[in-house]
């Protein structure tokens, strides 16, 4: 499926930028959104988790991956960094111990203790190949104090070590759910894990039993909470071999009754199909919202709406386009042609697996991996949920197409 948008103007590139705004913006209840005061930022890296916290006003982004990218195939580098992102300040890099580096691990606010829950990953030494480590501890960070706590060294009774998988946190029991996982240290050999694991205090971990139309067995999925309905959605993801193609088929598990139903079957009417989706819920309109993720295309920066009571995907926001231009570029197959997308220079780079979440009615990103340009991201931008607008806060030093940046290129990287 084709789809075609006019190349809009090239916006200016500033490395802090104060972009114009909603009149939302100019409001003096909150902070200027557009603002960024500190000089510190992050360097480029995916296979990061974002957890935003409404009482501190605050977000926190830890761990990830810098390695060099071969191929679209990361190496080891794995990063034991915290960094909290405040709207209207900026970036500010947590001095205090926590997890060990890791990367593909999963998170979830507790807003019952002002707390980020953090739980599992992989990780190997840096530029070492083979089997990873693989975690099964949990953390909590502390929002206010901006301390780490482990809360269970992952030694006893709870789930085994993995990464990837779907974690919620249910405001109905205050209790973390941890779905699946990747129970593999082998990065070749994938074991698909469809247990659901419930952590609560005092009482620690729990195994629960699930039924209905639940998923078929994959991995690379996105997932997030509809506290409305106290339900954890699941969309699209691939079987792990880096060939088939991958979902965009929609499903909820209640956590009630621990029941999955499918909600959308995929095909032509939904998002494209693809692997590393990005997912928050808008509280505010009661829907879910889609950013970006490696489709069977490419990287995308699409942004998609799916109400929580209704049964059809929306696009919010279509940014670059496909144009059908088949890759291959300058005798290589492998290369990508500087045409193979239309670009929307008003929407940052396309992008999966980086730093996605929602407070003040907006989406923020940084980072992540953009596949077809081997690199990861180092950017920071604001997406506003009521005018469905992109506004750049932290422009990319790394990451971003050679067509993108205006640059004369043979290809679209090179």
């Amino acid at each position: 499926m084709q789809r075609h948008l006019a190349l809009l103007a090239l916006l200016p590139l500033l490395a802090f930028a104060s972009a114009c705004g909603d009149p939302t913006d100019d409001d003096d209840s909150g902070p200027d959104l557009n603002t960024i005061a500190s000089d510190d930022r992050p360097t480029k890296r995916s296979e990061v988790i974002s957890v935003a916290d409404p009482a501190s006003g605050t977000l926190l982004m830890f761990g990830g991956n810098d390695a060099a990218i071969v191929s679209q195939i990361p190496g080891a580098a794995y990063l034991d960094e915290s960094w909290i992102f405040e709207p209207g300040v900026g970036w500010d890099q947590v001095d205090d111990d926590g997890p060990h580096a890791r990367g593909r691990h999963l998170a979830a606010l507790d807003p019952t203790q002002g707390r980020a829950l953090v739980f599992g990953g992989r990780y190997r030494p840096d530029g070492q190949s083979g089997n990873y480590t693989l975690y099964g501890d949990l953390w909590g960070f502390d929002f206010t104090e901006r301390r780490w706590t482990e809360l269970d060294d992952g030694s006893g009774s709870g789930p085994s070590p993995r990464y990837y998988g779907g974690a919620v946190w249910s405001t109905t029991d205050s209790a973390f759910y941890v779905l699946g996982g990747q129970t593999n240290p082998n990065p070749l050999v994938f074991n698909h894990n469809p247990q659901l694991w419930r952590w609560s205090e005092p009482d620690g971990w729990s195994e629960l039993s699930t039924s209905g139309n639940a998923p078929s067995g994959r991995t690379f999925y996105g997932s997030t909470y509809d506290g409305k309905r106290n339900r954890l959605l699941l969309f699209a993801g691939q079987v792990g071999d880096f060939s088939s193609l991958a979902f965009n088929d929609l499903f909820a598990l209640d956590l009630t009754s621990f029941e999955w139903t499918e909600l959308h079957g995929g095909g032509v009417s939904a998002p494209f199909t693809r692997m590393h989706p990005h997912l928050q819920y808008d509280d505010a309109r009661d829907r879910l919202i889609l950013f970006g993720g490696h489709t069977d295309l490419g990287d995308d920066n699409d942004i998609w709406g799916f109400p929580g009571g209704g049964d059809e995907w929306e696009l919010l926001n279509e940014a670059d386009t496909f144009t059908g231009e088949g890759v291959g570029c300058l005798n290589n197959p492998g290369e990508v042609p500087a045409d193979y997308v239309d670009m929307d220079l008003s929407a940052p780079e396309r992008r999966h697996k980086g730093f996605l979440a929602s407070m003040h009615d907006s989406l923020w990103i940084f980072g992540g991996m953009h596949a077809e340009c081997s690199d990861h991201l180092d950017d920071t931008w604001r997406f506003d949920l009521e005018s469905l607008q992109w506004h750049q806060l932290i422009e990319a030093r790394t990451g971003e197409s050679c067509a993108r940046r205006g640059d004369d290129c043979a290809c679209l990287c090179i």
